[in-house]
């Protein structure tokens, strides 16, 4: 665990400056805005999801044994088909906000833990913005494809979604090379 003595300054600052460019990236920036519309009859639909629990639904569903009937197997190519996640009340801001900030520091965590095994004792800044730039893609570049494979989303939110963590990536790889310990 030498290495979070060593290194908690890069991983903490770097939490820092990812929270504020998600910030900006998500209310000051543009990009993310047609992400998300409105349904044209939401108020019926909000009026049917009226008294189900909190909790993520899949329309339609079926079990594996469902899905080979004929009749479940006409309502999938009928449609609509997705899936629903309902929360228990309204967005609860400063407690999400904490949770990413949380992330963050978690993906520091990592990119500390590769970069301090894997590079040499006082590397120079590129190596060390190359070994934890790729660590740190890897937390807030890959992580998110599966679900987008699975649950879907727009080429739009793809492409953001991409352009965020390659934002946040190069600021964390970025900030491990300014604070790298010298004598690691």
């Amino acid at each position: 665990m030498e290495f979070l003595s060593e290194l908690w300054m890069p991983i903490v600052v770097s939490a820092v400056f990812v929270f504020i460019a998600s910030f900006l990236i998500h209310v000051v920036l543009p990009i993310h805005k047609g992400e998300w519309v409105k349904l044209p009859n939401e108020e019926s639909v909000r009026d049917a999801l009226r008294g189900v629990p909190p909790g993520q639904y899949m329309i339609p569903f079926g079990t594996m044994e469902d899905m080979k009937d004929p009749a479940f197997q006409e309502k999938m190519n009928q449609g609509p088909n997705g899936t629903i996640v309902l929360w228990s009340g309204p967005v609860q801001m400063g407690k999400k906000l904490a949770q990413m900030f949380l992330f963050y520091l978690v993906v520091g965590v990592f990119v500390a833990y590769i970069g301090w095994f894997s590079l040499p004792t006082a590397p120079e800044y590129l190596k060390v913005f190359q070994i934890c730039g790729t660590a740190a893609f890897m937390g807030y570049g890959l992580g998110w494809i599966p679900h987008m494979v699975w649950f879907g989303g727009s080429s739009r939110s793809f492409w953001t979604y991409l352009f965020d963590s390659i934002v946040y990536t190069g600021l964390t790889a970025g900030t491990f090379g300014w604070l790298w310990t010298k004598g690691a």
